[in-house]
């Protein structure tokens, strides 16, 4: 369901330290502010029937409907001075634009 490149569950246990949250990270579909989806996080709590996976002392929750239609999601920690941030892919793309920008944790 879920992989994290190196650095990446790093970086998201840092933030949520910073922040003194222990909730899971869900893998939800976004609104770009476009026309198409995009994958992203949010601190939030278990649902029923949720999928859940745990990696690097993280857990991580996702809806099924979700993990059916994008299949394995890649985290990645992005960090090159100019973009902050975490780059989602999954191995059905939501978007033609997926992997191409970078998204911030929700609380």
């Amino acid at each position: 369901m879920i992989r994290l490149e190196q650095g990446a569950g790093r970086a998201i246990v840092e933030f949520l330290t910073e922040r003194g949250l222990t909730q899971p990270v869900r893998i939800e579909l976004q609104s770009s502010g476009c026309c198409d989806s995009i994958l992203g996080l949010r601190v939030d709590a278990i649902r029923e029937a949720d999928l859940i996976q745990e990696a690097e002392g993280l857990t991580f929750v996702m809806n099924q409907e979700t993990s059916r239609l994008v299949g394995e999601v890649t985290i990645t920690h992005m960090d090159d001075g100019v973009r902050k941030g975490f780059v989602i892919t999954s191995s059905n793309p939501v978007s033609e634009w997926a992997g191409f920008g970078v998204c911030h944790i929700m609380t």
